[in-house]
């Protein structure tokens, strides 16, 4: 408490203390305001001896500053912040990269899972002359598949073989038109490669007179009548297949007359 001749005051937060007269009452004073203490000399003297002087804004009682210390230590706080925000955006970046590319994975493989759904769900049971014998034009093994399909653009109508084959994960396609007298030397060889990048695929075939799943197929008298198809990472499909005799041996005599003419 500082005293001003008859004025004594109380420093309170904002507000001043007065006691005068033997009565007290608050005064509330600015802020910005401060009493200097009491001088006596005639430059500061008013009317009644005490001088009201706004405070020196500049005037400190010590230096502000950091420390070297105090700066070392906030260097290092803003890169280890620094470095875990980079790591988030890093982590963030290769999240979203690994996604897409296994959203083009899925995507790619879907596409080829189609296009061989839709070819071996149009196989024909085609029946040619082999060796001397009438037999259906099917023949299979655990990767590689070859058939009649009527799946052919509309305005060339007719039949195709086709054949898919995997080996060293490229998966290689070859189709001809039939009738063909050289069929047998056309099948392999000549491949034209459609994926590069294909871990596996495998095809297995659904004996009705065995009643199980076999790794081969060969030309015979009957389609199977099923194919399971296994395309690297997706779940196998099945593809039931018609048998529809009557009509492959009406092909059969046409196949008979276009080599005997």
């Amino acid at each position: 408490m500082t005293c001003y001749e008859n004025i004594k005051i109380c420093n309170l937060p904002g507000l001043r203390r007065v006691r005068r007269g033997g009565q007290f009452s608050i005064a509330n004073f600015p802020l910005e305001k401060k009493l200097l203490p009491f001088d006596r000399t005639k430059k500061n003297m008013g009317r009644r001896g005490i001088k009201f002087q706004a405070p020196d804004r500049h005037r400190t009682n010590f230096q502000t500053g950091f420390t070297l210390l105090e700066l070392i230590i906030a260097f290092a706080l803003l890169s280890i912040v620094t470095l875990i925000i980079g790591s988030g955006f890093s982590l963030g970046r290769k999240a979203w990269e690994k996604g897409e590319n296994v959203t083009q994975e899925t995507q790619r493989i879907r596409i080829l899972r189609d296009m061989i759904f839709r070819e071996i769900k149009s196989a024909y049971p085609y029946k040619m002359k082999i060796e001397g014998k009438k037999v259906i034009i099917f023949k299979g093994k655990n990767d590689s598949i070859m058939f009649v399909t009527a799946f052919v653009n509309p305005l060339a109508g007719g039949f195709k073989w086709v054949r898919y084959s995997h080996d060293n994960e490229n998966l290689m396609f070859k189709e001809g038109i039939l009738p063909d007298k050289n069929l047998l030397d056309k099948i392999s060889g000549n491949e034209e490669i459609i994926d590069t990048d294909l871990a596996d695929i495998k095809f297995m075939y659904l004996s009705l007179d065995k009643d199980e799943w076999e790794e081969s197929w060969d030309f015979g008298e009957k389609l199977p009548a099923a194919v399971k198809v296994k395309i690297a990472s997706l779940q196998p499909f099945i593809i039931r297949l018609p048998n529809i005799s009557e009509l492959s041996d009406m092909e059969g005599d046409m196949e008979d007359w276009y080599l005997d003419n």
